[in-house]
């Protein structure tokens, strides 16, 4: 691969300077790789910084599958592409240009490190890793390292922006597969192989361990995950300030620095629980529409902007964005839920999603609960797709 070198170069550079200072901030402590040949890895993902964290692990250089919005980081994301060279993958796309441009590199003896999610997980949970997954593991004609982080999920909570919480944060080994060991698999056990290495829930091992995460603010922005309210049953009526969550209703509850979640009207002390019956409650609501004209959700002041070629982004326009049953409308576009091919979220509020072979983006400048309309859309997906 062309300039190589300089991407080893600061890969051996950046290790150096970056790891002692990483690793003082996040409490980090990483088991280093030493796997010989050529593999691609996987990790779980929390955190903004998974990257680095990653990187201290492995003394080789890797090429990283990055999420697109990141090569819209003007000069900085210039820098990164000159300095390391990551692969672009569109959330809420195809992965077919991704995954080619990966078994290019693999060819050519280079790793390649992916977050086998592609998202950072919401309520503590590690997320569901595509079924895709383990079949280009089988077809890449590479080795197979799984790499797990524990602690980043209270470390850097998805909803809590750019803050960071210090406590504890540790990531290992946890398998090693040769080509050989995954040609010997069906792409249905290398999957199951995969989840059963990363998976992580959060709480489980909190109640058990029970670190402090200090910080500050602790419950800022948790009404990007929260959006409804437990005790009067309204949506969109949350609103977080320091450590507490609370509604005009008079509910209210604090997030601890163990982050639990403490009140006399709390319906569960920890964001797994109560995310999971949130869940169950939107998708319950969603199903009772009477038809296809009453909207299921809709929220003002959204910003529609459509991904052109060379990362660049066009506005489309400003405006309302309301889900029906089977569509999505959106500053005065109509997306039909059959056409769209992805809908995802980078960040805690910001949809990346295709239609129609044409890439947006939907944003916000207020904060807002716009995961309701993945879980939802998701849920309708699944129904069709049980129903035919």
């Amino acid at each position: 691969m062309k300039h190589l070198n300089r991407y080893c170069r600061t890969w051996s550079f950046l290790r150096f300077l970056a790891g002692p200072w990483l690793k003082r901030k996040f409490n980090y402590t990483p088991e280093l790789c030493h796997a010989e040949g050529t593999f691609l890895v996987l990790a779980n993902h929390n955190t903004d910084w998974d990257p680095l964290l990653l990187a201290l692990a492995f003394p080789r250089y890797m090429s990283f599958v990055a999420s697109e919005h990141i090569f819209r980081w003007g000069f900085a994301a210039k820098l990164i592409i000159f300095f390391m060279n990551p692969i672009a993958r569109l959330k809420g796309t195809t992965a077919s240009d991704t995954a080619l441009t990966m078994l290019r590199r693999l060819k050519k003896g280079i790793s390649v490190a992916m977050f086998a999610e592609g998202n950072r997980s919401f309520n503590g949970l590690t997320g569901d890793i595509l079924p895709s997954t383990g079949k280009f593991a089988r077809a890449s004609g590479a080795g197979l390292v799984t790499y797990r982080f524990d602690g980043g999920y209270f470390t850097s909570p998805r909803w809590c922006g750019s803050a960071l919480r210090r406590g504890k944060l540790t990531g290992r080994v946890v398998n090693v597969y040769t080509r050989e060991q995954l040609k010997a698999m069906s792409a249905e056990e290398v999957n199951e192989a995969i989840r059963r290495d990363l998976f992580v829930n959060a709480y489980e091992v909190q109640r058990k361990e029970m670190v402090r995460f200090k910080g500050k603010n602790l419950a800022e922005h948790l009404e990007t995950v929260i959006c409804r309210c437990p005790s009067c049953g309204r949506l969109d009526t949350l609103h977080s300030a320091g450590d507490t969550l609370s509604c005009d209703c008079g509910f209210s509850v604090r997030y601890n620095e163990y982050g639990f979640v403490e009140g006399d009207g709390a319906p569960f002390d920890n964001l797994t629980d109560w995310d999971l019956d949130q869940t169950e409650r939107l998708c319950a609501m969603a199903d009772a529409i009477p038809d296809n004209d009453t909207p299921i959700f809709t929220d003002d002041g959204m910003i529609l902007k459509e991904l052109l070629a060379d990362h660049e982004a066009r506005e489309v326009g400003c405006g309302c964005m309301a889900l029906y049953s089977d569509r999505l409308e959106c500053c005065g576009m109509c997306f039909p839920l059959d056409k769209l091919s992805g809908f995802m979220l980078h960040g805690a509020q910001t949809v990346d999603m295709s239609a129609d072979g044409r890439s947006f983006e939907i944003s916000s400048a207020s904060v807002r609960c716009t995961r309701k309309y993945m879980t939802v859309i998701d849920h309708i997906r699944a129904s069709v797709q049980a129903s035919t």
